[in-house]
């Protein structure tokens, strides 16, 4: 089946490119142009006929095709010149490489209303999880929330949310929200960025709808009487519902030793399973007992007056609270203090000591209105972990492992989750005792203090077993037009809003609102082609319709060597009266085939990195 949906994406792409090059032929036939050549595929010609001077073929690699015209090469004079692109008119030319163009323009014009009128699954606009510190957060959306409009401009899929917000670009943007109860609100808020990603975002997930089971053939799960595609209620007691099923999936994930009770619907009947886990064939991951300590505030919402007058801000670097260190995970020890709450901050490079009167309320709203984050690797040790064991202390900030620096929880883990279960060399500056010596100047973002050699050794608990997997789905809801007219309105605008999407994703790739590491290649289309034919043929249809549109623009770009670049070219002829010279051609088809090639590595090369 998978191997069925690949072949099925791959033909939908070669059917595109296919497309563009019939628009091209038809566009050369109206211009009097003969077409040498026009192919079905690429590579060796396998077969075909030959009709009115064209060699109407079939090549070996059945991937999209091509064209080849007479004189498209203005030094070739096999044919008369009535019959070359070369010896036409600038409006002939024009219509000529516009053709494929247009004919891509055509068939998501045609395909988006078809496929609004059969029904478009899409993930529903409604609001899943919401990240603690997000955009989302601070505006207090809900999971269950659904978004109708991002300024004033209907919302019909979460899809289509997430490219509004980040092509918004760092401004105000008002959404118009419906409550799970049904209730209509507006929510004005500011897109948060996304340092990893470099895209604008809510920091919300998808919405939830259902976990389905996938049980391996002769495991505990099948032997408990567990089935494929059984959906999953409940898991020991907690009910997988709405966005409790992540949490309600966490024993299927990691099991222990100890049995594990679902609760499953199969063709409308409740069914209970008690599964017992065997020993797994690999052991698991080596464990040292480590948390990260979070002290960047990274999320501030409104209405708090404490946080007012301490004038918190996004990006704050908490040292202290009530001239103690402050070396946590959450701001739980601010719960209770002195009457005046003190803290001691980092801001852009600078030491800062906020003071205000703190009831003991206002000291609990601390938590609930900021968002900490992490800003360097400084770890606090957990109850019984080898870590703690081998001496390690709240707030030790790691620098090396086994002589390699190490600046981050991933670069950490690499060593600690190896299968050798070998000691680890851990080097850790440790901070000193008196807060005002937490924060050096020079350094800035490191901490003062000794460095101090710890030996690790990792733990590597037993590894069990369910013999099954549980697949989660997002909420989706179907799109379909009531009427023909409606598909067709609901088509144009998808196109249209296609069109403005590109252009300003230009302008945000020039600016770097929108990082270039967000761009994808042939690896990234094949994969989403392949799971959008998996998703059904109406959405497989829908996707190659905005795939058109993108083919459409891409080649629309005053580049040499795409049809932009000709019409460019063909555009200046018609304002200066003359053919750009035969020189200045030839060089800017080298540099723009140079880019072209350069662009296609750059965005392969970010597809292999999203593999691994």
């Amino acid at each position: 089946m998978q191997f069925g949906s690949v072949l099925f994406a791959g033909l939908g792409i070669g059917l595109l490119i296919f497309i563009h090059e019939l628009g091209h032929f038809l566009a050369a036939r109206l211009a009097g142009v003969r077409v040498e050549v026009f192919s079905l595929g690429f590579g060796p010609r396998l077969g075909g006929f030959r009709w009115q001077g064209t060699d109407f073929r079939l090549s070996l690699v059945p991937f999209g095709g091509f064209v080849m015209v007479a004189g498209q090469d203005p030094s070739d004079r096999r044919f008369p010149p009535r019959e070359c692109l070369y010896a036409k008119s600038v409006g002939q030319r024009m219509l000529f490489w516009s053709g494929g163009v247009l004919m891509n323009a055509l068939f998501a014009l045609i395909v988006f209303p078809l496929a609004f009128r059969a029904g478009v699954p899409m993930l529903a606009p409604v609001v899943g999880a919401v990240q603690k510190g997000g955009a989302a957060w601070e505006a207090e959306l809900q999971p269950g929330d659904r978004i109708l409009a991002v300024q004033g401009k209907q919302v019909f899929a979460f899809e289509n949310l997430s490219t509004e917000i980040a092509l918004h670009g760092q401004k105000s943007i008002q959404l118009e929200v419906q409550s799970a109860d049904g209730a209509p609100r507006t929510v004005n808020l500011l897109p948060h960025w996304n340092t990893t990603d470099r895209i604008y975002e809510l920091g919300i997930l998808p919405a939830l709808k259902q976990a389905l089971l996938q049980v391996e053939p002769g495991g505990p799960a099948a032997a408990a009487g567990l089935l494929d595609g059984d959906e999953v209620l409940s898991v020991n007691g907690k009910a997988a519902i709405g966005q409790d099923i992540d949490l309600a999936l966490l024993p299927l994930l990691d099991p222990t030793a100890a049995p594990v009770t679902l609760e499953v619907r199969r063709a409308g009947q409740t069914i209970a399973a008690s599964v017992a886990p065997i020993p797994a064939k690999d052991p698991a991951p080596g464990r040292i007992g480590v948390e990260q300590i979070a002290r960047r505030i990274v999320g501030i919402r409104p209405g708090s007056r404490l946080i007012q007058g301490l004038d918190l801000r996004r990006g704050d670097v908490i040292l202290g609270i009530d001239d103690k260190p402050f070396l946590s995970r959450t701001l739980d020890v601010a719960r209770t203090g002195p009457e005046r709450l003190k803290m001691h901050l980092v801001r852009d490079g600078q030491l800062l000591i906020a003071d205000q009167p703190a009831t003991s309320a206002e000291r609990a709203e601390l938590v609930t209105h900021l968002a900490l984050g992490v800003d360097v690797l400084m770890l606090q040790p957990t109850p019984d972990g080898a870590a703690l064991a081998a001496g390690l202390q709240a707030g030790d900030r790691v620098e090396s492992v086994d002589g390699e620096e190490v600046t981050d929880i991933p670069g950490l883990r690499k060593f600690v989750e190896r299968k050798e279960p070998t000691p680890l060399k851990v080097r850790v500056r440790r901070l000193p005792p008196n807060l005002a010596n937490f924060y050096d100047p020079i350094r800035r973002d490191l901490p003062l203090g000794d460095l101090v050699e710890l030996t690790i050794q990792p733990h590597h608990a037993p590894a069990f077993t369910l013999g099954l997997t549980a697949e989660v789905l997002r909420l989706e809801e179907e799109i379909r037009a009531e009427s023909f007219g409606e598909a067709l309105r609901l088509g144009t605008t998808c196109s249209l809003d296609l069109v403005k999407q590109f252009l300003v994703t230009l302008k945000r790739l020039a600016t770097g609102e929108v990082g270039a590491k967000n761009l994808g290649g042939i690896i990234r289309i094949s994969q989403v082609s392949y799971h959008a034919a998996q998703r059904g043929m109406t959405w497989f249809w829908y996707f190659l319709a905005l795939l058109s549109v993108n083919l459409a623009f891409v080649n629309l770009l005053p580049v040499p060597v795409l049809d932009g670049g000709h019409l460019l070219f063909l555009f200046i002829e018609k304002v200066k009266g003359s053919p750009v010279s035969t020189r200045v051609l030839g060089y800017s088809q080298v540099v723009g085939l140079v880019f072209v090639l350069l662009l296609v590595l750059f965005v392969t090369y970010n597809d292999i990195l999203r593999l691994f």
